[in-house]
């Protein structure tokens, strides 16, 4: 008689791609956007930069520079611990969305966002990826505190 081993598989309720690839459909601020494929809509925060958060000063102008980056082009994100700067710095998820690398056709949304000036690097997130080792615009160079956050937004 030959032995026979079962082998169940039960896939995780929390279990997800580690890569989408869809179109934006809103744009929340400048660091955060819900991209839609086949399957649904999914809010994303970008990793490793950090832009104003709504009532600071440059929150419009980095929405508005993120909203152009992304219109009308094929975005994909990969979800961090799949391969992107901020793996084992940062959580795949935050609060009610994913944290990935996200690109617009082959740019690097993050990268962009920093080289234009509408977002600062997380060093900690990003260990230094979207500022060349962290000679650029990094948030930890600035004044660190949220309630003075809005000081180093040059808008």
């Amino acid at each position: 008689m030959r032995p026979w081993l079962l082998l169940l598989v039960v896939p995780s309720a929390t279990a997800h791609s580690a890569e989408y690839t869809g179109s934006v459909n809103k744009v929340v601020d400048g660091d955060t956007f819900w991209l839609c494929d086949d399957n649904g809509c999914y809010k994303f925060r970008v990793c490793g930069i950090d832009t104003p958060e709504k009532g600071e000063p440059g929150y419009a102008e980095s929405k508005t520079a993120l909203a152009t980056i992304v219109k009308g082009k094929p975005v994909r994100c990969v979800l961090v611990g799949g391969g992107t700067p901020c793996d084992g710095k940062s959580k795949p998820a935050s609060s009610d969305r994913f944290v990935a690398q996200c690109f617009a056709q082959a740019s690097d949304i993050a990268r962009t966002m920093v080289e234009q000036g509408f977002a600062c690097e997380h060093i900690k997130f990003s260990g230094g990826h979207y500022s060349q080792g962290g000679n650029g615009n990094a948030c930890e160079t600035h004044v660190p505190p949220r309630s003075q956050f809005r000081l180093m937004w040059p808008f």
